[in-house]
Formats: structure tokens, sequence, C-alpha cells
């Protein structure tokens, strides 16, 4: 399998996430949420852990 994601695109999506926050979220509550989100897509489905 090869693969063609952009390797810059989580680091982008986290730092937009500082940068413009929701209204009444702090800037790193914003980028931890992103990043747990990121880290929860993957190759292998939870019913088969």
């Amino acid at each position: 399998m090869q693969d063609r994601t952009d390797p810059h695109a989580r680091d982008r999506a986290i730092e937009i996430a500082r940068e413009t926050p929701p209204h009444g979220v702090s800037p790193e509550a914003a980028a931890v949420a992103v990043a747990e989100v990121l880290d929860g897509i993957g190759d292998t489905c939870p019913e088969c852990l």
C-alpha cells in the first residue's frame, strides 16, 4: 500500500485549531481536541481489536 497523505496536514490542522479556536474554547483545548480526533483515525476498526 502506498501512503499518499499530506505529511503536514496534521500539523496544519492543529495549528489552525490553536489560531482560531471555537468561541469559549482555549487554543490549547482546541488543539488537543483536534489531535484526539486525528489519533482516532486509523487502519484498524475498533471491533477488530
